[in-house]
């Protein structure tokens, strides 16, 4: 039975070291945990779990970690910035990183528009899904 992907962040280091993480995958979790990241749980390679945060993968064993709820944003997900009232200047953008913020107790995402990554931290009702911008298949001579 497939199980559904589960979301959750590490804002602290296991007390145990490093024997939670796969040994190859060592490296990689000390740039990245811990911090506000919120991580996406899918899979198995036993005895770890997989974990996503965009094209990175790490194995863990199972650990506390600090679970959230989805809100049906990924990172790679194009959006569309809603104006909100003049509060936000309407742009078209993906998700680069999802994060917890602790004060306000939900997920933040950050948008790169082209190049550049928008400082400004979004909530949900801040965005909408648009589909992909893709050029038509044209074949060349």
């Amino acid at each position: 039975m497939q199980q559904q992907p589960r979301y959750g962040y590490y804002p602290w280091w296991p007390e145990d070291g490093d024997a939670w993480l796969h040994p190859e995958d060592v490296a990689q979790a000390r740039k990245m945990i811990p911090s506000w990241r919120v991580f996406r749980r899918a899979g198995e390679q036993p005895p770890y779990v997989v974990l996503h945060y965009g094209a990175v993968r790490l194995r863990v064993l199972r650990t506390l970690w600090q679970e959230v709820t989805p809100e049906g944003f990924e990172i790679g997900d194009w959006v569309e910035v809603l104006s909100r009232g003049l509060r936000n200047t309407p742009c078209t953008g993906v998700i680069q990183d999802l994060l917890w913020d602790p004060d306000s107790r939900c997920l933040r995402y950050l948008v790169r528009e082209q190049d550049k990554l928008l400082t400004k931290p979004f909530a949900r009702d801040d965005l909408r899904h648009v589909e992909a911008l893709q050029e038509p298949d044209v074949e060349h001579p």
